[in-house]
């Protein structure tokens, strides 16, 4: 009877987990699809900078990838010959990860969480510094998914095609054309797709560079979806 017993109490609480989410992973950082607002400004830790009706803004920061993928690490350069002098301290390096601001949101259809966006809010230096980026975000999203990206380049009617559409980013940031890499969601419940188009409003040509996270299952307003593919 005490066998029975425990056996019921333990199904009764492996129900439970399973009942309050225990076992799902998170579709995107710690939230699922189809959460509230409210939900997921309890489950969100970052910055809220905006609420409106449907979308919640958030402020994150993120590491600056080389070409490699490697996270880049300024620090103190070690001495030529690789000697010390005489009666000094060996003082480790301050080291520091430079980083870049980004928009996060997260967009809602019916009040159910939908879509996820991550924007770069930085003005970088050259057109060549957003391929960079854009290389080493693709990279890390390709092993995080674990498959590897749809490259598409996306031109006006007119436009010619780049043999390279890498090589003339100053083109992207001027509106010629848009790179995008796509991981649809096949079995998965997520649609993923990094783009660089140009930045919009902006007085001065320039990139604009964000990744979206689009449910397979819960819609958002379609014209709300073109407008933030637009503008972001």
């Amino acid at each position: 009877m005490k066998n029975l017993t425990a056996l019921i109490l333990a199904i009764f609480i492996l129900t439970s987990l399973h009942g309050c989410g225990f076992w799902d992973k998170p579709d995107f950082r710690e939230v699922k699809w189809g959460m509230s607002k409210r939900d997921v400004k309890e489950t969100e830790t970052a910055e809220l900078v905006k609420e409106g009706e449907d979308v919640l803004t958030y402020r994150i920061t993120g590491d600056m990838l080389d070409q490699s993928g490697r996270t880049q690490v300024p620090g103190a350069e070690p001495p030529v010959d690789g000697t010390e002098e005489e009666g000094t301290e060996n003082v480790e390096p301050v080291v520091t990860v430079a980083s870049y601001e980004y928009d996060l949101l997260y967009v809602f259809g019916k009040g159910k969480l939908g879509m996820a966006v991550i924007h770069l809010r930085e003005t970088l230096n050259e057109p060549e510094d957003y391929i960079e980026i854009f290389r080493g975000k693709s990279r890390k999203l390709s092993e995080t998914i674990g498959a590897s990206a749809k490259g598409v380049a996306e031109y006006p009617t007119g436009e010619t095609p780049r043999p390279n559409p890498y090589e003339t980013p100053e083109d992207i940031c001027e509106g010629e054309y848009v790179l995008k890499h796509v991981w649809p969601a096949g079995r998965k419940k997520t649609n993923v797709s990094l783009e660089l188009d140009k930045k919009k409003f902006s007085s001065e040509p320039d990139c604009n560079l964000s990744i979206f996270y689009e449910s397979a299952d819960v819609q958002i307003d379609p014209v709300l979806r073109d407008q933030l593919h637009e503008v972001l």
